[in-house]
């Protein structure tokens, strides 16, 4: 017997209901796809304005440690959060958000705190003000005040000639004592910090008054030059010695069609100029070399110099990088890596910026030229 003759195939009966869990698995599927397509544009979004946000430090002057304590504060922000505080119309919102995450982390000093509030909200205008007395100050200032060897965030909520209302969120108690003698901590960018000094004269729940006595002393990241001129060394870096152990083996180099292409239109500029006998453009360059000179203006971050008789002022053209050396009377010696530009107050006037000079090495610099009655750093 033929068993598949007998068998009956019997097709499903096909009922309106499976057109719609099609159409419902099709609409799960679309809603999915969009969810996932908008968080991912969400993340870039914000990844986005983390990058914006960064270069607005870094143009801020925004050290390597301060864009450290920004990240951890962006890590402990939620999605929304971060989306909101970094866009450029929400910057007192930030400004707000930050100075509560600083109430509560232990994990950086408070003088950091207050210097990373005044490089990134500080209006233009305001930057570059030295502080002369409480008229300097601003409502909203954010400041350390210093008692007992400790230092609690604050900022200034109204102010007298002589007298300051302090916001008292976040001190601690034993601060808020009538007639403790105490110090406030204040920075502006272009000359360092501050400390005022006085004492608590009243306090409640909200607030706290300090009372200035009128002193002002420099603290912190303030810079010193020295005008008396020193004689310094410049030479090219790296030395002919060391300069072909950094340098690719062109013989190794990979002749892409770009660089065939460079090559050709360069010949092709040199045909012209010889055509059109342009003469000037085959002139030998001037090179760079090692002079002598004297220093204009000496600081921890740079030095000012003009160039010598002889040497062409053209030469920081086409190098690099440059070695400057020194040595104070009676006092060590220095050999600092640094980038050669001109000023813009003197077509004569150059700087050499220091690009390898560690902490270790500035505060020993500093300390010499303050020894030597070394004034504020002006270097542009």
């Amino acid at each position: 017997m033929n068993f598949m003759a007998q068998v009956v195939w019997i097709f499903p009966k096909f009922d309106t209901i499976y057109i719609f869990y099609i159409l419902l698995m099709g609409l799960a599927a679309f809603i999915y796809v969009k969810f996932m397509n908008y968080l991912q544009n969400k993340q870039a979004s914000v990844v986005n304005h983390w990058v914006e946000f960064q270069r607005y430090a870094i143009a801020r002057k925004c050290n390597q440690v301060e864009l450290n304590i920004l990240h951890s504060f962006y890590d402990h922000l939620n999605d929304d959060e971060r989306e909101m505080y970094l866009l450029p119309e929400n910057r007192n919102k930030l400004k707000n958000a930050l100075y509560r995450y600083f109430l509560k982390s232990t994990a950086n000093t408070t003088e950091k705190e207050v210097n990373l509030f005044d490089k990134l909200f500080r209006s233009g205008v305001e930057f570059k003000k030295e502080i002369l007395s409480l008229n300097d100050l601003t409502i909203g200032e954010v400041a350390a005040l210093e008692a007992d060897g400790r230092e609690e965030l604050t900022y200034v909520m109204q102010k007298t000639s002589d007298e300051l209302l302090l916001s008292a969120k976040g001190i601690s108690k034993d601060l808020l004592v009538p007639g403790k003698e105490a110090k406030l901590y204040v920075f502006r960018p272009s000359s360092g910090g501050y400390l005022l000094d006085g004492r608590v004269i009243r306090t409640n729940e909200s607030g706290v008054i300090f009372h200035f006595n009128g002193k002002i002393e420099r603290k912190g990241e303030s810079h010193l030059m020295l005008l008396d001129k020193m004689s310094i060394t410049v030479s090219p870096w790296p030395p002919p010695e060391q300069k072909k152990d950094l340098e690719l083996d062109k013989n190794k180099l990979i002749l892409s069609e770009e660089n065939i292409d460079k090559q050709l239109e360069v010949l092709k500029r040199i045909a012209k100029d010889q055509k059109e006998n342009n003469e000037k453009r085959f002139d030998i360059k001037e090179t760079a070399k090692p002079f002598i000179t004297l220093s204009e203006r000496l600081s921890d971050r740079g030095i000012l110099f003009t160039f010598p008789t002889g040497i062409s002022s053209e030469i920081w053209k086409h190098q690099d990088l440059w070695e400057v050396s020194f040595s104070f009377e009676k006092g060590p010696e220095f050999h600092i890596r640094a980038k050669m530009m001109p000023t813009k107050q003197k077509s004569d006037l150059f700087l050499l910026r220091y690009v390898d000079a560690d902490e270790t090495m500035r505060k020993s610099l500093y300390e010499e030229i303050r020894k030597r009655g070394g004034v504020r750093e002006v270097l542009t």
